[in-house]
């Protein structure tokens, strides 16, 4: 099987608001704020695309092969992004 997220990953750097309009088709352009992630988690984080719309987050983690720990990273992540919102206030 071909591996094409780190491509995939690269789209979205480009285009992030394109692909959160695809998600969410009625939030428009200024309501899209990149999620930074440098503090997020305390440690080096892997994450790929984090994003805040409105009262909503919008993550996205390119996969295109068969990983078994990812349920187990995405709730880390997810945990992360939590912990931060909280902090933030």
């Amino acid at each position: 099987m071909p591996r094409f997220d780190i491509p995939m990953k690269r789209l979205v750097q480009r285009r992030p608001a394109d692909w959160v309009r695809f998600l969410l088709p009625n939030c428009r352009t200024e309501e899209i704020r990149p999620f930074t992630t440098e503090k997020t988690p305390k440690i080096q984080s892997r994450m790929d695309e984090v994003f805040a719309v409105q009262d909503a987050i919008v993550h996205f983690e390119t996969q295109s092969y068969l990983d078994t720990p990812l349920p187990a990273r995405m709730l880390r992540y997810r945990a992360d992004i939590w912990e931060d919102t909280l902090a933030a206030g």
